[in-house]
């Protein structure tokens, strides 16, 4: 674990120092998970690495990571479409790591789509619109 520590952090004061003399930002943090778990994820693949605990807590950074990023630049209506996304985020992660494709979660996944595009449709009909309003308003500070 110290060295995957270490990696995120040498790749974190990378990022930092490509912030500074670069005009394209990255955000430092992610890069340094998200590159740490893709060099994990191969050398798991390839049987040199076998902590899948490690390896899963940085993927769900990752999808932590996504979701905020995409919260903050989406439309607050395309909000609607946040749990469905996240939890695809999360079923995809679980299938890279387990090789297991789980169908009844994946059938979960194609009706809360569903539901949250019905939702969208239907977002300002004025006995949805609560509903709609509730989604879009979800992890906003109160």
């Amino acid at each position: 674990m110290l060295l995957i520590f270490l990696l995120i952090s040498l790749v974190f004061i990378a990022g930092l120092i490509y912030n500074q003399k670069s005009k394209r930002k990255i955000c430092a943090i992610c890069a340094g998970v998200s590159l740490t778990w893709l060099l994990l994820f191969i050398l798991y693949k390839t049987g040199v690495y076998k902590d899948t605990v490690l390896l899963s807590l940085l993927m769900g950074q990752s999808i932590t990571g996504l979701y905020y990023f995409g919260l903050k630049r989406l439309p607050k209506p395309l909000r609607i479409f946040t749990l469905p996304f996240f939890l695809s985020l999360t079923a995809i992660f679980y299938l890279l790591i387990t090789e297991k494709f789980v169908l009844a979660a994946f059938g979960l996944l194609t009706a809360l789509w569903v539901m949250a595009w019905l939702i969208f449709i239907y977002r300002k009909d004025p006995g949805k619109k609560p509903l709609a309003q509730a989604v879009t308003n979800c992890c906003e500070d109160p």
